[in-house]
């Protein structure tokens, strides 16, 4: 089930990555996709920061959807290592692909996903230091 779920979630942000619109989950359009064999790959190093509400509503998705990521690959790998590594990888990767879709890669949208990422093994860290009680409210004195 951990498997699927994280399989679900890679399906989701590849389609809110290559989809040609990336506002068609609040304009209620089906995702289409556009194939550009030769991307520029200069797009990249592209630094178009904005400060509106969508575009800022859009970064939140990015840092979230791969803290997400990051959280359910632990529970599959039940490694540090391996889950950053590889959600990072995954990151990259989709970033990428958005070049050959007709979208803008953006490497400091890799920094956004890798922060996401970073603070879900942080909070997990976090979690699992935390002494566990057995009831709402803990009985030391």
């Amino acid at each position: 089930m951990k498997a699927v779920m994280l399989f679900l979630l890679g399906i989701v942000l590849l389609i809110f990555t290559c989809a040609a619109n990336s506002t068609f989950w609040s304009t209620g359009v089906l995702p289409y996709f556009h194939w550009t064999p030769s991307p520029d790959y200069h797009h990249l190093l592209v630094m178009d920061l904005y400060h509106t509400k969508a575009y800022i509503i859009r970064k939140i998705g990015h840092f979230s959807g791969f803290c997400i990521f990051g959280i359910l690959l632990y529970r599959i790998t039940r490694s540090y290592g391996k889950s950053i590594f590889w959600s990072i990888i995954f990151a990259v990767t989709t970033e990428i692909f958005q070049l050959y879709f007709g979208r803008d890669g953006r490497l400091y949208d890799m920094v956004i996903d890798s922060a996401g990422i970073l603070t879900g093994m942080i909070l997990l860290g976090l979690m699992k230091s935390w002494p566990r009680t057995s009831g709402l409210i803990s009985r030391r004195s």
